[in-house]
Protein backbone atom coordinates (compact mmCIF):
# COMPACT_ATOMS: atom_id res chain seq x y z
CA UNK A 1 0.00 0.00 0.00
CA UNK A 2 2.89 2.38 0.74
CA UNK A 3 4.60 1.88 -2.62
CA UNK A 4 7.87 0.91 -0.95
CA UNK A 5 9.79 -2.02 -2.41
CA UNK A 6 10.73 -4.84 -0.07
CA UNK A 7 14.35 -5.98 -0.31
CA UNK A 8 16.18 -8.94 1.17
CA UNK A 9 17.39 -8.10 4.65
CA UNK A 10 14.77 -5.40 5.25
CA UNK A 11 13.36 -5.33 8.77
CA UNK A 12 9.87 -4.24 9.72
CA UNK A 13 8.83 -2.87 13.10
CA UNK A 14 5.24 -2.50 14.35
CA UNK A 15 4.92 0.35 16.84
CA UNK A 16 2.07 0.92 19.27
CA UNK A 17 -0.04 4.04 18.94
CA UNK A 18 0.97 6.88 21.28
CA UNK A 19 -2.73 7.37 22.07
CA UNK A 20 -4.96 5.44 24.48
CA UNK A 21 -7.81 4.65 22.10
CA UNK A 22 -9.79 2.73 24.75
CA UNK A 23 -9.92 5.78 27.04
CA UNK A 24 -10.08 8.47 24.37
CA UNK A 25 -12.51 7.00 21.86
CA UNK A 26 -15.74 5.07 21.62
CA UNK A 27 -16.97 3.01 18.67
CA UNK A 28 -20.74 3.09 18.06
CA UNK A 29 -22.48 0.81 15.56
CA UNK A 30 -26.20 1.72 15.59
CA UNK A 31 -28.79 -1.03 15.27
CA UNK A 32 -29.81 -0.74 11.62
CA UNK A 33 -32.63 -2.61 9.90
CA UNK A 34 -31.01 -2.18 6.49
CA UNK A 35 -27.49 -2.84 5.23
CA UNK A 36 -25.83 -0.19 3.03
CA UNK A 37 -26.29 -2.05 -0.26
CA UNK A 38 -27.47 -0.50 -3.53
CA UNK A 39 -30.88 -2.18 -3.16
CA UNK A 40 -31.36 -0.79 0.36
CA UNK A 41 -29.57 2.53 -0.08
CA UNK A 42 -32.61 4.78 0.33
CA UNK A 43 -33.86 3.02 3.48
CA UNK A 44 -30.38 2.81 4.96
CA UNK A 45 -29.72 6.52 4.44
CA UNK A 46 -33.11 7.39 5.94
CA UNK A 47 -32.14 5.39 9.06
CA UNK A 48 -28.73 7.04 9.12
CA UNK A 49 -30.27 10.50 8.86
CA UNK A 50 -32.64 9.73 11.75
CA UNK A 51 -29.78 8.65 14.02
CA UNK A 52 -27.64 11.61 12.96
CA UNK A 53 -30.54 13.94 13.78
CA UNK A 54 -30.79 12.44 17.28
CA UNK A 55 -27.09 13.10 17.82
CA UNK A 56 -27.44 16.65 16.56
CA UNK A 57 -30.41 17.34 18.83
CA UNK A 58 -28.58 15.96 21.87
CA UNK A 59 -26.11 18.88 21.53
CA UNK A 60 -23.35 16.72 23.05
CA UNK A 61 -20.98 17.38 20.15
CA UNK A 62 -20.09 20.80 18.77
CA UNK A 63 -17.70 19.56 16.08
CA UNK A 64 -18.86 16.70 13.86
CA UNK A 65 -17.73 15.08 10.60
CA UNK A 66 -19.89 12.93 8.30
CA UNK A 67 -18.10 10.84 5.65
CA UNK A 68 -19.69 9.19 2.62
CA UNK A 69 -18.55 6.52 0.18
CA UNK A 70 -20.25 8.21 -2.80
CA UNK A 71 -21.57 11.58 -3.89
CA UNK A 72 -24.97 10.04 -4.61
CA UNK A 73 -25.33 8.79 -1.03
CA UNK A 74 -24.22 12.16 0.32
CA UNK A 75 -26.84 14.01 -1.72
CA UNK A 76 -29.61 11.65 -0.59
CA UNK A 77 -28.57 12.17 3.03
CA UNK A 78 -28.69 15.95 2.54
CA UNK A 79 -32.26 15.64 1.26
CA UNK A 80 -33.23 13.94 4.54
CA UNK A 81 -31.67 16.68 6.69
CA UNK A 82 -32.60 19.71 4.58
CA UNK A 83 -34.05 21.53 7.61
CA UNK A 84 -30.62 21.66 9.33
CA UNK A 85 -28.68 22.45 6.14
CA UNK A 86 -27.35 25.74 7.56
CA UNK A 87 -25.41 23.77 10.19
CA UNK A 88 -23.73 21.66 7.51
CA UNK A 89 -20.54 22.60 5.69
CA UNK A 90 -20.69 20.36 2.64
CA UNK A 91 -17.85 19.39 0.31
CA UNK A 92 -18.29 21.25 -2.96
CA UNK A 93 -20.04 24.28 -1.43
CA UNK A 94 -16.71 26.07 -1.02
CA UNK A 95 -13.02 25.13 -1.21
CA UNK A 96 -12.07 22.65 1.50
CA UNK A 97 -9.73 25.02 3.34
CA UNK A 98 -12.57 27.56 3.60
CA UNK A 99 -15.03 24.98 4.97
CA UNK A 100 -12.49 23.88 7.59
CA UNK A 101 -11.83 27.51 8.50
CA UNK A 102 -15.57 28.18 8.95
CA UNK A 103 -15.97 24.98 10.98
CA UNK A 104 -13.12 26.01 13.28
CA UNK A 105 -14.57 29.50 13.80
CA UNK A 106 -18.03 28.14 14.56
CA UNK A 107 -16.86 25.62 17.15
CA UNK A 108 -14.43 28.05 18.80
CA UNK A 109 -17.29 30.54 19.20
CA UNK A 110 -19.46 27.90 20.92
CA UNK A 111 -21.66 27.02 17.93
CA UNK A 112 -22.31 23.58 16.50
CA UNK A 113 -20.79 22.73 13.13
CA UNK A 114 -20.84 19.68 10.87
CA UNK A 115 -18.43 18.97 8.02
CA UNK A 116 -19.88 16.65 5.36
CA UNK A 117 -17.78 15.09 2.63
CA UNK A 118 -16.32 12.16 0.75
CA UNK A 119 -13.09 10.19 1.19
CA UNK A 120 -10.89 13.24 0.58
CA UNK A 121 -12.23 14.65 3.87
CA UNK A 122 -10.82 11.55 5.59
CA UNK A 123 -7.28 12.49 4.57
CA UNK A 124 -5.17 15.26 6.05
CA UNK A 125 -7.98 16.75 8.14
CA UNK A 126 -6.45 17.73 11.48
CA UNK A 127 -9.08 19.01 13.92
CA UNK A 128 -8.02 18.51 17.52
CA UNK A 129 -9.98 18.56 20.77
CA UNK A 130 -13.46 20.08 20.71
CA UNK A 131 -13.11 20.91 17.02
CA UNK A 132 -14.06 17.29 16.27
CA UNK A 133 -15.63 14.94 18.81
CA UNK A 134 -17.85 12.76 16.62
CA UNK A 135 -17.16 11.12 13.24
CA UNK A 136 -20.00 9.50 11.28
CA UNK A 137 -19.07 6.94 8.61
CA UNK A 138 -21.77 6.06 6.08
CA UNK A 139 -20.40 2.60 5.26
CA UNK A 140 -17.25 0.57 4.74
CA UNK A 141 -15.99 1.68 1.33
CA UNK A 142 -15.09 -1.40 -0.70
CA UNK A 143 -13.69 -0.70 -4.20
CA UNK A 144 -16.26 -0.92 -7.05
CA UNK A 145 -16.47 -4.50 -8.31
CA UNK A 146 -17.43 -3.35 -11.83
CA UNK A 147 -14.21 -1.38 -12.36
CA UNK A 148 -12.28 -2.77 -15.40
CA UNK A 149 -9.02 -2.52 -13.44
CA UNK A 150 -10.47 -4.42 -10.46
CA UNK A 151 -12.01 -7.07 -12.74
CA UNK A 152 -8.78 -7.61 -14.71
CA UNK A 153 -6.63 -7.78 -11.59
CA UNK A 154 -9.18 -10.13 -10.01
CA UNK A 155 -8.99 -12.53 -12.94
CA UNK A 156 -5.20 -12.48 -12.75
CA UNK A 157 -5.32 -13.24 -9.00
CA UNK A 158 -7.71 -16.14 -9.60
CA UNK A 159 -5.27 -17.58 -12.15
CA UNK A 160 -2.71 -17.62 -9.32
CA UNK A 161 -5.21 -19.38 -7.02
CA UNK A 162 -5.55 -16.27 -4.86
CA UNK A 163 -8.81 -14.87 -3.50
CA UNK A 164 -9.44 -11.36 -4.97
CA UNK A 165 -11.56 -10.21 -2.03
CA UNK A 166 -8.73 -10.82 0.44
CA UNK A 167 -6.03 -9.34 -1.80
CA UNK A 168 -7.91 -6.41 -3.38
CA UNK A 169 -11.10 -5.42 -1.59
CA UNK A 170 -10.29 -6.02 2.07
CA UNK A 171 -6.95 -4.15 2.19
CA UNK A 172 -8.44 -1.20 0.27
CA UNK A 173 -11.50 -1.00 2.55
CA UNK A 174 -9.32 -1.37 5.66
CA UNK A 175 -7.01 1.43 4.54
CA UNK A 176 -9.96 3.77 3.90
CA UNK A 177 -11.54 2.93 7.25
CA UNK A 178 -8.26 3.57 9.09
CA UNK A 179 -8.06 6.98 7.40
CA UNK A 180 -11.65 7.81 8.37
CA UNK A 181 -11.41 6.67 11.99
CA UNK A 182 -8.07 8.44 12.28
CA UNK A 183 -9.75 11.84 11.99
CA UNK A 184 -11.02 11.61 15.58
CA UNK A 185 -7.99 11.17 17.84
CA UNK A 186 -5.27 13.59 16.75
CA UNK A 187 -3.71 14.35 20.15
CA UNK A 188 -3.76 13.24 23.79
CA UNK A 189 -6.45 15.86 24.43
CA UNK A 190 -8.89 14.39 21.88
CA UNK A 191 -12.01 12.54 23.07
CA UNK A 192 -15.04 11.39 21.14
CA UNK A 193 -17.01 8.81 19.19
CA UNK A 194 -16.83 7.11 15.82
CA UNK A 195 -20.26 6.08 14.51
CA UNK A 196 -20.24 3.49 11.71
CA UNK A 197 -23.57 2.79 10.01
CA UNK A 198 -22.45 -0.62 8.78
CA UNK A 199 -22.73 -3.77 10.89
CA UNK A 200 -20.34 -5.59 8.52
CA UNK A 201 -17.45 -4.09 10.48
Amino acid sequence: MSGLKEKAGDRFVALDSPFNHVEQGKLVIPQMRYEPTIDNEEQHIAEMAAYFREQLESKKHHGMLVLFASGRAMQRFLEHVADVRLLLLVQGDQPRYRLVELHRKRVESGERSVLVGLQSFAEGLDLKGELLTQVHIHKIAFPPIDSPVVITEGEWLKSLNRYPFEVQSLPSASFNLIQQVGRLIRSHACRGEVVIYDKRC
